[in-house]
């Protein structure tokens, strides 16, 4: 008997550490189909055919999307008529493979009309290859290809966000807590021209180039927006060194950082993220891009990186081997980026892993209150969403990117709780 209450005893045990031991391996197969989904997405769901054969020419139309635009001509003129004209699916080939989902994400068709198609209905006029899977919205959008572009989405806004948000978050954490309020001294030049950059910067990097940014939305535009204003704040803190060498510019000046960053984190914390983006959206003239809406979240999401950094800095600044490296001699720079911050980024991952799921939370929202325009209809999970508005029994429209989101923020809660107890341990 007694062996049988030890056994007993143990049971829920060895259960519970099964349990959550298989919990985060669940989580990272499901980040790493969501992964799949949006590397492979023109794979998968595609209105163009991967492969076809048109007089005896071999083409690949469907796959030439993965590196161009859909609107660029394809200098063929058949290949343009379709284009032209739409008749991907209508088109007599001599030989064509379709992907598995033969609708691109957002694409409507209205001849024949097919506006809300019931699941694993096959779209009429069209052969029998051309199924609904998942059926289509009021518009008439296919629900299988919405899923499959809004993983692709989620990724890139999730991924995209944080990281700038990352970057901000171990910017200002490592001056909250490394150097805290006596530490930091800034030359007075250096520190005029710094404050005088970041009008400027924004002014030119995005003010100026607003409506390219918001006609074309391309990354390439977006990363040289960032290009532009990390170049002039770098070109006016060279010119605050060279001012610095005069003696009234030269005067240091002691930085209260620590203060300064923790009040501006409190004040960031206190504005609601979703009125702040949608009202911020509503003062751009010429409509709303996923690279805005990228920018936004990462713009309002550093202050739980930064203050978790500031946390660990405070506590690694006073150890001993940080003492021993102060005391050799090393400059403060080299102590922070070669001894502190490294053990601090350790701990990161969890604030990224859960930040992540937060911005594609935020992300859905904002999309299913109409954020994007057009731009992101049918192809966001939030989008597809708020299908439900004009048809709430059309259940097909609502339940798979509600499980969607569902499933990867709970995925993305798990892998960040289960790097939390490893670290404990």
């Amino acid at each position: 008997s007694r062996l049988f209450f030890l056994s007993a005893c143990n049971t829920p045990k060895c259960t519970m550490a099964e349990t959550d031991h298989n919990r985060p391996t669940t989580a990272y197969l499901t980040i790493g189909f969501l992964l799949f989904l949006a590397l492979a997405g023109n794979l998968i769901a595609n209105g163009k055919p991967l492969y076809c054969r048109i007089a005896g020419e071999t083409f690949w139309p469907g796959l030439r999307g993965m590196w161009q635009s859909p609107d660029i001509p394809f200098e063929h003129p058949v290949l343009d008529s379709i284009r032209v004209y739409n008749l991907w699916k209508t088109f007599p080939y001599d030989k064509a493979v379709f992907a598995p989902i033969a609708f691109s994400p957002g694409e409507i068709i209205r001849k024949p009309a097919a506006d809300l198609v019931h699941p694993g209905t096959i779209h009429p006029g069209l052969p029998d290859r051309f199924r609904h899977w998942l059926g289509t919205d009021a518009r008439g959008r296919d629900v299988a290809a919405g899923l499959v572009s809004g993983a692709r989405v989620a990724v890139l806004t999730g991924v995209t966000a944080m990281s700038m948000a990352m970057g901000i978050g171990l910017f200002l954490g490592a001056l909250a807590g490394f150097w805290g309020d006596e530490r930091l001294r800034i030359r007075r030049g250096r520190l005029w021209m710094s404050l005088l950059a970041l009008p400027v910067a924004w002014f030119y990097a995005f003010i100026a180039r607003q409506y390219i940014l918001s006609s074309e939305g391309t990354p390439t535009e977006f990363l040289k927006s960032l290009a532009v204003f990390a170049g002039i704040v770098v070109l006016f803190n060279l010119f605050g060194a060279l001012l610095s060498r005069f003696p009234f510019w030269g005067r240091e000046i002691k930085i209260a950082a620590d203060l300064i960053i923790m009040r501006l984190a409190e004040l960031f914390n206190s504005i609601p993220r979703l009125i702040f983006i949608i009202v911020v959206a509503a003062m751009m003239p010429k409509g709303q891009s996923i690279w805005l809406m990228i920018a936004l979240i990462g713009a309002m999401s550093w202050t739980s990186v930064a203050r978790f950094v500031r946390a660990e800095l405070l506590r690694i600044r006073e150890l001993d081997y940080i003492s021993a490296a102060r005391g050799l001699g090393f400059p403060e720079m080299r102590v922070l980026w070669r001894h502190a911050l490294p053990n601090a980024l350790r701990s990161t991952m969890i604030i990224f892993a859960i930040g992540v799921g937060e911005a594609i939370l935020l992300e859905a929202a904002l999309s299913f209150l109409g954020f994007g325009g057009e731009d992101l209809r049918g192809k966001s999970w939030g989008s597809l969403f708020s299908g439900a508005r004009s048809n709430p029994m059309a259940w097909w429209v609502t339940i798979p990117p509600g499980f969607a989101i569902c499933l990867t923020v709970l995925a993305l809660n798990s892998i960040g709780e289960a790097l939390s107890n490893k670290r404990r341990d």
